[in-house]
């Protein structure tokens, strides 16, 4: 056993050594590796600007010289002494004064040409061009030079002071040969080639040494142009190549720009060597001190070793030996004498536990709390946690008041006298505020060790049945209501019409009957909404679709509330197409719908306030829109006004139907492909739409035309 021991712990320590040194190694190289990357790219980023800025100068001072070249050619064309010679003929004179001038001015080229372009005087250049730009040009193609050149040349119209009239062009230029790049180079600080197909026709550095080009690459870092890397000898220099473009915007030759980056490569260098110097020796320090240090450290391991054995083979009598030192071993060292320890106890109570809990479960099948004596939860399960919310681990020590929150205006359950056996219903809170009615079962039990007596709380939900219970008697109070008002108005006005016939007048009878009617056509949509719910409820609804007068679905809707709107002394504003178009539907369903719509808005809409019912075609689809000058509809209510049962009071403080109509609408609309909803007016009210799919239907032309049903009777009822 001892061998083990010692085995496993020169196993751990030589594996700490590894992770200890592999985590050094590892920690350098990513740090050094992306250093060595971060002072590359910044090198080289500072490298190329320079380049840059090279090139910008260099083009500058190309710039500078066309200038310079076009200005010495108007100051040549505008000498007296030349035109002088030119008007007097004279070409030895000429030719003397031509050179003495270009002596004085610095320049390589100067031709002058007569008014018709022959040259009078300049030699081997006489065949350049003569418009007047400054232009680079090849002298590779028009001179027999066996070597390849380019040269800056600009010209200018000699024309007579005195009568203005043309005596010929002057020409004047510069070679861009070596001297020219020597120039170059000493005002930039950088080197310049000239470069025309390939070849370097002119160059400040030492052409015969030069052994090396290739492409920069793609980095982001690199300058505007063509970058090149280049071997001068053993020197290594960053380029940028720009184009010399002529007249005609093609290039014709190019210039180079060059940085020598030796010192640069050399940084690098030793910027590697440095993090990897660095890296090594962080290394090895870390090696040496953490080998000493997992030595040291390994030692009190061997103790903890046994112990842990011991507590594997079930002794959890004998106590864990906790060193002084050091601190980390010290404190595992305690944690496992703590677990030790706590599991002694766990085990204990587990035991004792587990019988506690199968006679709980003998005893309940649905939620189950137990309380102590001092009103605490000391258990909860998990039936108990799904029907509250409450999960166990909070509910767990808190007061049963505090979790099972009595609902306002009920008495607290910790008050009331629950003995085994006796269920009673109370009103509580659930953790997400929701109210709900618990059927509750109390029991005392003591645990099998003997201890203190405590509370068992059976419980089960019944807020579902109650609630149906309620709607039950809700929905039978209601439609009782509904019914008897026509009945008790129908029968009044029959039982009138026949005993008071002979003495009644044309209008007191003619209102007698229009009472029936009203009565009639409210029984009819009552019935046709029960109809429709129960089909719904009972999945069997469904619609029959064919071709249909829109017109005529809105003239029977309007007819059958008529009634209705000349009771409350309200009038209907139908705006509709003039020409309707024929949709594929049920009439007779959308006809209930329009009837439901404008029931609604007459109801709650005060007496003598109009209605409106406007019908639109819109691209693909047709909407309708039911508009009424009522109290408006909060927000939070108008997701729940389509549903069954849910109803709103009216202007007056009148409930009206039994919350059906507007859940059939929904089924109707939705059954027809279409869509419903409501929305606040601006001046008050609310509108109700509808929108259904015109596909395949026949849309005639949507001129709109407004209709206004006026009611002229005087009655001013509202009940």
């Amino acid at each position: 056993m001892t061998g083990v021991v010692r085995s496993a712990v020169r196993s751990l320590s030589r594996r700490v050594v590894a992770a200890f040194v592999g985590t050094i190694v590892v920690t350098a190289v990513a740090f050094g590796i992306p250093a060595y990357h971060l002072i590359h790219a910044g090198l080289g980023h500072q490298a190329w600007a320079h380049v840059a800025d090279g090139g910008r100068a260099t083009l500058a001072l190309l710039d500078a010289e066309k200038g310079r070249l076009s200005d010495m050619a108007a100051l040549t064309a505008h000498r007296p002494t030349l035109q002088r010679l030119l008007r007097e003929g004279d070409a030895a004179a000429l030719d003397g004064y031509l050179r003495a001038f270009q002596a004085n001015v610095d320049l390589d080229i100067l031709v002058v040409r007569d008014a018709s372009g022959e040259a009078l005087a300049g030699g081997r250049w006489a065949d350049l061009p003569f418009e007047e730009e400054t232009v680079f040009y090849p002298l590779s193609r028009s001179t027999s030079g066996p070597a390849l050149a380019l040269a800056l040349i600009d010209s200018h119209a000699i024309n007579d002071v005195e009568s203005g009239d043309l005596l010929g062009y002057v020409t004047v230029g510069i070679l861009l040969d070596d001297a020219f790049a020597r120039h170059l180079a000493d005002e930039t600080g950088f080197g310049q080639s000239i470069v025309m197909e390939d070849q370097r026709v002119a160059t400040s550095l030492p052409a015969s040494q030069v052994v090396e080009t290739a492409a920069a690459g793609q980095a982001e870092t690199l300058p505007p142009g063509e970058a090149r890397t280049l071997k001068v000898g053993r020197n290594a220099y960053y380029t940028v190549l720009h184009p010399l473009l002529d007249p005609q915007g093609h290039e014709i030759a190019r210039i180079e720009v060059a940085l020598p980056v030796d010192d640069l490569l050399r940084a690098e260098r030793r910027a590697l060597a440095g993090l990897a110097l660095a890296a090594l020796l962080i290394a090895a320090i870390g090696s040496t001190s953490g080998g000493l240090y997992v030595r040291q450290l390994t030692a009190p391991l061997r103790q903890l070793t046994l112990a842990a054995r011991n507590i594997s083979r079930g002794d959890l009598i004998t106590p864990v030996p906790v060193p002084r030192e050091p601190d980390e071993i010290a404190t595992l060292a305690q944690a496992l004498e703590e677990s030790r320890v706590n599991t002694f106890r766990a085990l204990d109570d587990l035991s004792q536990a587990r019988a506690w809990l199968d006679t709980l479960i003998q005893s309940v099948a649905e939620g189950i709390v137990t309380v102590d004596q001092e009103g605490r939860i000391t258990s909860f399960s998990q039936g108990a946690a799904r029907i509250t919310g409450w999960p166990r681990e909070a509910a767990l020590g808190q007061p049963l008041d505090g979790v099972l929150r009595p609902a306002e205006g009920a008495e607290p359950l910790s008050k009331k006298a629950l003995s085994s056996g006796t269920m009673r219903q109370v009103g509580v809170v659930t953790a997400g505020g929701r109210p709900a009615t618990l059927a509750v079962t109390g029991a005392r039990l003591k645990p099998p060790d003997g201890g203190t007596r405590q509370t068992v709380l059976v419980f089960r939900d019944m807020t579902e049945e109650e609630a149906i219970g309620r709607l039950r008697a809700y929905f039978l109070a209601n439609i009782s209501h509904e019914f008897r008002t026509p009945l008790s108005a129908l029968h009044a006005s029959v039982e009138l019409l026949m005993e008071e016939m002979g003495a009644l007048s044309r209008a007191e009878v003619w209102e007698l009957l229009n009472s029936v009617q009203r009565s009639v056509a409210g029984l009819q949509a009552l019935i046709d909404n029960l109809l429709e719910s129960s089909r719904i409820e009972a999945g069997r609804f469904s619609i029959r679709r064919r071709p249909s007068d829109l017109n005529a679905i809105i003239a029977d809707a309007v007819h059958m509330t008529r009634p209705l709107l000349e009771r409350r002394c309200q009038e209907l504003a139908v705006s509709e197409p003039p020409h309707p178009p024929t949709i594929d539907a049920d009439p007779t369903r959308l006809t209930q719908v329009l009837v439901n719509l404008l029931s609604n808005a007459s109801k709650y809409s005060p007496v003598g306030a109009p209605v409106e019912l406007s019908v639109e075609v819109e691209d693909d689809r047709l909407r309708m829109v039911v508009a009424d000058r009522g109290p408006g509809i909060p927000p939070a209510e108008q997701s729940s006004l389509f549903q069954r049962f849910v109803r709103l009071d009216a202007q007056d403080g009148t409930q009206y139907g039994v919350g059906l109509g507007l859940s059939v609408v929904k089924a109707i609309v939705e059954e027809h492909g279409g869509k419903v909803g409501v929305e606040a007016r601006p001046e008050g009210g609310s509108a109700f739409w509808l929108t259904l799919p015109l596909e395949g239907m026949v849309v005639q032309e949507t001129v709109v035309q407004e209709t206004v049903v006026k009611v002229t009777d005087d009655e001013n009822t509202d009940s």
